[in-house]
């Protein structure tokens, strides 16, 4: 096939394919131009997810009819001119690709007037597929407006690529998260449908901005970051590590005010938690830095979502010693909080319940400070009798695990999933034979030590728990829903527009799980109904909330089932004994007694082993008696 020139609309279309992806690259190359413009407030609009129509409306700085006359034309740019331009770049787009890239895959059309223009009205032009417009007089405001429609309707190979409107319309609520971070002095709406789904008005406070956007929890517990070494600043707000989430995508990494995905930055950040959380958790962080335009190139990836830094090692050091800094200074213990049911003071009668709420909380914390056993419990030289039996359970004070008193709830038969009726509120623990090892011990509140006929095993509590539920749940759910229980007082939470969305897509399976939840305002939900197991352990239902919120994203590219699963290991992990919790000799009985019976005892839902063992050969190696 002989070499030929690409035709200029096969060319945009290619293009389009690099810078477009779906509605939300579009919204982010429109916001980017706004931003330059020098704008002070963008309005964003959309229809069906962006699939219909996407408008964006700021008052900026307003374009001239001849700046129309080029705005379609592939290249064309008013950020840079001269190749030492490109090493120099601080306005948020420059290729000259985007406008081109969304004309030739929709119908598009700008609107614009000149700020302070001495003319009323200003110009429009139009253009879609392979057809540019000729620019007219319109009827405009100061500033720009951007309308495209029928996004991907000459591409339908595109299109069919699309996700559902909820999904994509929590894409661009993500990439609206994304630019107004890192552009706190602008104010942002956003509409769907005709409806207003956020509103963020300008702020000089980064923690504000975070607040409108993810909840005043999440502000709260946010830590600020200041580092200065030479022309490299590095600021924002990290979370302390009691507000750690399941999903990395509450990091947000901002250069020179342009969100960026980095490996370095993302390993510095988890270096500086080291120790401080669970290796299954992330560390929230909204983090900013600010080198020379000369020391980094943003020309790496079209949408300028990578960069390359000069001396990356430099920038990962000094990122490191501020977070760590932060953290070393901060008091990160975890606080004392009034329990979730105390109601909100509104009166000196609601205060002074709240007060009492707040020091039964405050007793509760400190009492189970002081009543911590010895990290290490050792054995009875009898065997056991002098250690408190099942039978010593009063049948009407279940244990606080419920891994005893599971006489009233005996297991199901061998092969047959229990009923409704027999799945108790806690999960069962059936009581331990009169076989079960003569020495057994908790060691550092977490782990359950047991003699073996050829050796010993150590096993992890919460590991070994967590797996016993897993399998309850299982089983429960095949035989129709999880018990829940109604709240007295609703715990609200906050939600996106998005995850609005989710929850709203997903209340058949929350049923399932024994929640209900439903709009508490118009950025809140609230949990109205819990699982019963969770309920019964105090468990805090927002927290839950948010991260079965997190486990549900883009839950599109997930089969039913695998999500299920999911969710249920997240139940399990919420219920199960922690590590670090005591136990009594009666509910360490009462789990070891279902381990040898129970399915796919040897690890935990996630995969994690719950028990290690030590063969006698192996202790004389270590002892040296081979």
């Amino acid at each position: 096939m002989p070499i030929a020139v690409l035709p200029i609309h096969l060319v945009n279309k290619i293009a389009a394919g690099e810078v477009i992806e779906r509605p939300a690259s579009v919204v982010k190359e429109l916001v980017e131009n706004a931003i330059d413009a020098a704008a002070t407030r963008i309005e964003i609009r959309l229809e069906d997810g962006g699939r219909r129509l996407i408008s964006v409306a700021d008052n900026g700085c307003g374009l001239s009819a001849s700046d129309l006359a080029l705005a379609f034309v592939p290249h064309a740019t008013s950020k840079i001119a001269t190749e030492d331009d490109l090493y120099g770049v601080s306005t948020m787009g420059f290729r000259g690709e985007a406008l081109a890239s969304i004309a030739s895959i929709s119908h598009a059309q700008i609107r614009s007037r000149l700020r302070e223009a001495d003319q009323v009205g200003g110009y429009e032009v139009d253009a879609g597929g392979e057809t540019p417009g000729t620019v007219r007089p319109a009827a405009a405001e100061e500033g720009t407006t951007v309308t495209v429609r029928d996004l991907f309707f000459n591409t339908p190979a595109r299109r069919k690529f699309l996700r559902s409107t909820g999904t994509e319309l929590g894409h661009v609520s993500e990439q609206l998260a994304r630019l107004a971070l890192a552009q706190t002095l602008i104010t942002f709406s956003l509409y769907h449908n005709g409806k207003l789904l956020q509103d963020l008005p300008a702020t000089e406070s980064i923690a504000r901005r975070v607040g409108d956007l993810f909840g005043s929890d999440l502000s709260a517990s946010l830590l600020p970051v200041v580092h200065r070494r030479g022309p490299l600043r590095v600021g924002g707000l990290i979370a302390v590590p009691a507000a750690a989430r399941s999903s990395a995508k509450w990091q947000y990494f901002f250069l020179n005010k342009r969100y960026i995905r980095d490996r370095l930055l993302a390993h510095a950040l988890r270096e500086a938690y080291r120790g401080l959380l669970d290796h299954s958790l992330s560390p929230v962080a909204f983090l900013f830095l600010e080198v020379p335009p000369s020391e980094v190139d943003v020309n790496v990836h079209p949408t300028k979502i990578e960069v390359r830094f000069r001396d990356g090692q430099a920038v990962y050091g000094e990122l490191l010693a501020a977070l760590r800094e932060t953290l070393n200074k901060a008091d990160l213990a975890p606080s004392a909080r009034p329990r979730p049911d105390a109601p909100p003071a509104t009166d000196s009668a609601d205060n002074q319940q709240r007060q009492a709420s707040l020091r039964e909380a405050l007793a509760d914390f400190f009492k189970s400070s002081a009543a911590q056993r010895p990290s290490l419990v050792l054995p009875p030289s009898s065997p056991r009798r002098d250690w408190p039996q099942p039978s010593a359970v009063p049948d009407d004070k279940p244990s606080r695990w419920g891994l005893s008193d599971a006489s009233k709830h005996p297991p199901p038969p061998i092969g047959e999933p229990p009923s409704q009726a027999d799945v108790p509120a806690t999960p069962f623990i059936s009581p331990p034979p009169a076989s079960l090892p003569a020495t057994a011990m908790q060691v550092h509140d977490s782990y359950i030590v047991v003699s073996c006929p050829d050796g010993l095993e150590i096993i992890d509590q919460h590991a070994l728990h967590e797996r016993l539920i897993y399998n309850d749940l299982r089983r429960s759910l095949q035989n129709g829903r999880l018990s829940g229980q109604r709240l007295l007082i609703p715990q609200s939470f906050h939600v996106t527009a998005a995850e609005a969305d989710c929850l709203m897509r997903r209340a058949d399976l929350l049923a399932r799980l024994g929640i209900e939840a439903a709009p508490f305002g118009p950025d809140d939900w609230a949990v109205q109904q819990f699982p019963s197991m969770l309920v019964e352990r105090g468990a805090d239902a927002g927290q839950f909330m948010r991260e079965l919120l997190d486990k549900l994203a883009d839950d599109e590219t997930t089969d039913s089932e695998r999500l299920l699963a999911e969710v249920l290991e997240l139940l399990a992990c919420h219920a199960a004994v922690k590590a670090g919790q005591p136990l009594a000799a009666a509910e360490i009985d009462a789990l070891l007694a279902r381990r040898d019976s129970a399915e796919n005892a040897s690890a935990c839902p996630h995969g994690r082993p719950t028990t290690l063992k030590l063969t006698l050969q192996d202790l004389r190696k270590q002892f040296k008696r081979t």
